[in-house]
């Protein structure tokens, strides 16, 4: 319970389709003082989470989940983690923080997320404020169309972030521009540039989140979330393995989004997965690049999310590579490795590629001769 005129602590809900510039943004945050005393929670989709490697200052502050997108277990791990935080933060065991932010994965639908943060019990120490979304200016507009996930994201923001508007040519941003607007069009828009990102407290216009402002589809899938987890709750309680509760089950799933996601927390729909490649042994960079070159002539639309930590011949910092779909970022070094072993690792999100496709590929290019020389690493 909450002692009487305790603060109740504000959350920031950071939000955005895969590759929309979730992780740049907050590494840009947390490089100033205005999160000096925050608390980060990181949720990552698939078998293993590189995106702490990459979260500038990763410290206690910071909390990865990787059992899966926060909407399925946002009454597991999210609750989990909040109840530790809290606990931890009482018994001093973790330094004080002063406000929490949640960067979910790119995959998730945020209705389950703000839902829990507004009625969970646990949650009574913690105010959601806002939802900030960023929205892929090069990309944004298709993934629109495609995901429905994206269209939730922006419909629920306080706040959206336009990123990459210098890769966008203008009719395009132009176009993407409407398209929030007739979503949400109580959402401020803003532009994020490289080397002007915008900060919390240029963001911070409300000090709680407050659905009555947004489009009836918000209000819509929120009371939705909302009898999904009471059935869920009553199911608990009663147990479902019973068989004349078979008819029950079904309903659960035909109108129960995180029910249905239990059996399989880190798949959205059939065709979307993911899966980590690792090598012990350094690679050469004409390899990978040759590697993914060909992926993205033969499947760009396909790669969703492609994010790697890299043990490059000849190098001896680890190489980080980023992808969404057809459009590569060039490729940067970090200051030195992440705790455990020197290896590369490379997390894929794809539509209907497989784990051993993929890996055949660079099986293939390494096996072979290369004239090319492609785009090199950053030099040391």
């Amino acid at each position: 319970m909450m002692v009487q005129g305790e603060e109740r602590l504000p959350v920031t809900l950071l939000t955005g389709f895969l590759g929309s510039g979730k992780t740049t943004l907050l590494n840009a945050w947390l490089r100033t003082t205005e999160l000096a005393g925050a608390a980060v929670i990181v949720n990552e989709f698939g078998e293993v989470g590189i995106d702490h490697a990459l979260i500038a200052s990763s410290d206690d502050r910071t909390i990865e989940l990787s059992t899966g997108c926060l909407c399925c277990t946002v009454r597991g791990d999210l609750v989990d983690t909040l109840r530790e935080l809290t606990e931890k933060r009482a018994s001093g065991k973790i330094r004080a923080f002063d406000r929490l932010v949640i960067e979910t994965t790119g995959l998730a639908d945020p209705a389950p997320v703000i839902q829990a943060l507004m009625t969970v019990p646990v949650v009574v120490r913690y105010r959601l404020n806002q939802v900030i979304t960023t929205v892929d200016a090069v990309t944004g507009l298709a993934t629109l169309g495609r995901q429905p996930e994206a269209v939730k994201q922006a419909a629920v923001a306080d706040e959206i972030i336009v990123t990459k508007t210098d890769l966008a040519d203008d009719p395009a941003a132009a176009t993407l521009t409407e398209r929030l607007r007739a979503l949400n069009p109580g959402a401020r828009l803003h532009v994020s540039q490289p080397g002007r990102m915008p900060m919390p407290s240029e963001l911070a216009t409300s000090d709680l989140y407050d659905p009555a402002t947004k489009s009836i589809d918000v209000v819509r899938w929120l009371n939705a979330e909302a009898f999904t987890q009471e059935e869920e709750h009553e199911a608990d309680e009663h147990g479902h393995s019973h068989g004349h509760h078979g008819s029950g089950h079904a309903h659960r799933h035909a109108h129960g989004h995180a029910h249905a996601h239990r059996h399989d927390p880190n798949r959205h729909d059939k065709n979307i997965g993911s899966f980590c490649l690792t090598y012990g042994e350094p690679l050469a960079w004409e390899h990978v690049a040759t590697w993914l070159d060909a992926l993205v002539v033969a499947h760009g639309p396909d790669l969703l999310r492609v994010k790697g930590i890299l043990d490059i011949e000849g190098r001896d910092q680890p190489i980080v590579l980023q992808a969404v779909q057809h459009l590569f970022h060039p490729p940067t070094m970090l200051p030195e490795w992440p705790a455990g072993p020197r290896r590369s690792q490379i997390v894929f999100i794809t539509r209907g590629l497989s784990r051993e496709f993929v890996a055949a590929v660079l099986d293939t290019v390494r096996g072979r001769s290369l004239a090319a020389d492609p785009q090199r690493p950053p030099s040391s």
